[in-house]
């Protein structure tokens, strides 16, 4: 099979800047959510509750496994688990019309032909091509991806003198890739943001304190917010290509100093994901007092608490499903998971879905004890359907302005990527044409001969 992974220029300006179609012109092919009910759900021991800005912090609870929702993807990282290395890839994990569970890979290195060759386990990414971070936006339809294409780019220690990262990037969730820029030094993929995708770096031979980042593809410096001073650590991305930066006394930042929330001093925060509306914000944190915990809530838009709950090991949220839902990852004690097929990592660290108006956690059933998903499989975003995937066009699908051939072409979307389908059909020219959106956001039209749904 071909590889998807286009080369570009060094830098690319227009294609981040501009919503481009997978393929251009008239070319393209024309025609010829709930989980499982909760039995017993079992508490978690934690420390004695806390209460923040008045919101009691409860202990979570874990219910019965959960299946992956109809009309909802996971968009899921891989690497190895209970170790420092890169990620793997990025996967997208959804079950069709039939109730199947598809995993789709998305960024590979052997879809870059760029797998380590003839190296140890432990030398292979030391010596040969790895990623440097994988970012994706709110509902992963731009997503960012960085390699290090030669050299040694950091992760372990300095980069070497010829290290080397390009940074690669999708327009359509994931499914065709183009090369965005190439640069001397080590760089790590933070987020992608309205402008460009940030990296923390380009490095030399030595990595600096405080970290500095860059926006791509033009490399200009990123600066955090000048006042007040404490900021720590790598940004948060928001809505609409905003950055939140951490700071040392709990607070979240964004780049003009304003607040998106705070804590107590000593904590940490560590995933913050608004809801669609962008009226709540699910989020984990961890603290130091009075003993070290994480923590998982919501929050309104505003910073205000709403809920909060506390867990003896660590949780991550990655994106809503509903109003009540969200989908991360969480640490599940041991005897509530199912034995790991064989070859694959016994881990218990697991996607889940939270219910944060109940407080109860459901580990997902599916592929996340199977390679290639086992091991690190942590959940980054969550685009939302009902979804129609495009199949056996063998280049793209149209999209058009209205239903029909003569129709002005918006867009032409690649064999697999995923199309949200609205809904509603036509009959013209003899064929039926549904109304679907592009993960760009175009609105148009495209024959259902080559739509899966």
């Amino acid at each position: 099979m071909p590889s998807r992974i286009a080369s570009g220029t060094a830098a690319i300006a227009v294609l981040l800047l501009l919503i481009a179609p997978a393929c251009g012109g008239g070319g393209g092919a024309e025609p010829t959510t709930t989980p499982t009910a909760v039995a017993s759900p079992t508490p978690v021991p934690t420390a004695t509750p806390q209460v923040i800005d008045g919101v009691k912090v409860v202990p979570l609870q874990f219910g019965e496994e959960a299946e992956i929702p109809f009309d909802v993807a996971l968009i899921v990282e891989t690497g190895c688990y209970y170790c420092d290395g890169p990620s793997t890839g990025l996967y997208r994990v959804y079950r069709d019309a039939s109730g199947q569970v598809r995993t789709d890979a998305l960024f590979t290195l052997e879809a870059l032909d760029l797998t380590p060759r003839g190296a140890s386990h432990e030398e292979a990414w030391a010596n040969e091509p790895y990623i440097t971070g994988l970012a994706p936006n709110d509902d992963a339809s731009e997503i960012a991806a960085g390699v290090c294409t030669r050299g040694y780019c950091g992760g372990l220690g300095f980069p070497t003198a010829d290290a080397q990262t390009t940074l690669y990037r999708s327009p359509d969730g994931g499914v065709t890739w183009t090369q965005l820029a190439v640069m001397d030094g080590g760089a790590w993929v933070v987020a992608v943001v309205k402008d460009g995708v940030v990296v923390s770096g380009p490095y030399d031979t030595e990595e600096e304190s405080p970290p500095k980042f860059s926006l791509f593809p033009g490399g200009e410096p990123v600066q955090p917010p000048q006042s007040p001073p404490g900021v720590s650590g790598w940004p948060l991305s928001l809505p609409g290509g905003e950055l939140a930066w951490r700071t040392e006394d709990g607070h979240l930042l964004r780049s003009d100093g304003s607040e998106v929330l705070a804590l107590d001093e000593g904590t940490y925060v560590g995933d913050i994901v608004p809801d669609a509306g962008g009226d709540r914000l699910a989020v984990t944190w961890s603290t130091e007092s009075p003993s070290s915990q994480s923590r998982i809530g919501v929050f309104s838009g505003d910073g205000r608490p709403i809920s909060a709950f506390s867990l003896s090991d660590s949780a991550r949220v990655g994106g809503w499903l509903s109003d009540t839902l969200v989908a991360g990852n969480v640490g599940v004690p041991s005897g509530l998971l199912p034995t790991p097929e064989p070859g694959s990592y016994a881990m218990n660290f697991v996607p889940a879905i939270f219910d944060l108006e109940a407080g109860e956690a459901h580990p997902l059933a599916g592929p996340f004890h199977e390679l290639p998903l086992s091991g690190r499989n942590y959940v980054r975003a969550v685009p939302h359907g009902p979804f129609a995937r495009v199949v056996n066009t063998g280049a793209c699908l149209n999209v058009r302005q209205a239903p029909g051939t003569s129709a002005p072409v918006l867009a032409c979307a690649a064999d697999d990527v995923l199309l949200k389908d609205t809904g509603e059909t036509r009959e013209v020219d003899g064929a039926i044409w549904q109304r679907v959106v592009t993960p760009a956001g175009l609105e148009g039209w495209a024959s259902s001969q080559y739509l899966e749904r």
